[in-house]
């Protein structure tokens, strides 16, 4: 093989992992497991970024977790790990050993699902997992509870366990 066959062969493989890398990553939600706690596959169980919803058996916890099985489960979504240096040993796990993710859904996986969570009421905003980038979720936040939607009105506070 030529080097300029080589080369060119080693510019396209880089390019093809730029795509793939800013595309992030497609899966199928398998199992919709809490509100904001999604199976992909046998084994990866991720949370969704930045927020936490309540649990089942909190107020308004199963029409939560309802709302987010009838919105992912089955579905291809584009997920977004949350990482420190933009490598596959940097993801961030939480303190009970789930990734966290964004995920993008809806036509063209274009819908923030972690968002919608939010505008909702549905969650609120989990600082401790809240990437810099993320930080707009303060204001989806507090744009909720003035509204008194989801938690807020179940609530009052949004204070949720864990």
């Amino acid at each position: 093989m030529s080097k300029t066959t080589k080369k060119g062969l080693w510019v396209t493989a880089m390019v093809l992992a730029i795509a793939i890398f800013a595309a992030g990553n497609i899966g199928i939600v398998k199992k919709v497991l809490g509100g904001d706690l999604v199976q992909f596959g046998d084994t990866f169980l991720a949370r969704l970024t930045g927020i936490r919803a309540p649990e089942r058996n909190e107020p308004l916890g199963y029409e939560i977790y309802d709302f987010t099985k009838r919105e992912l489960e089955g579905q291809t979504v584009k997920l977004f790990t949350w990482t420190r240096d933009n490598t596959a040993a940097g993801i961030v796990y939480d303190e009970q050993g789930y990734a966290r993710v964004q995920i993008f859904y809806g036509k063209g996986a274009a819908v923030s699902f972690n968002e919608v969570m939010l505008k909702k009421g549905y969650a609120r905003v989990d600082p401790q997992y809240l990437p810099d980038d993320l930080k707009h979720y303060l204001d989806l936040e507090k744009e909720a509870r003035e509204k008194g939607l989801g938690i807020w009105k179940a609530r009052g506070t949004g204070k949720l366990g864990r």
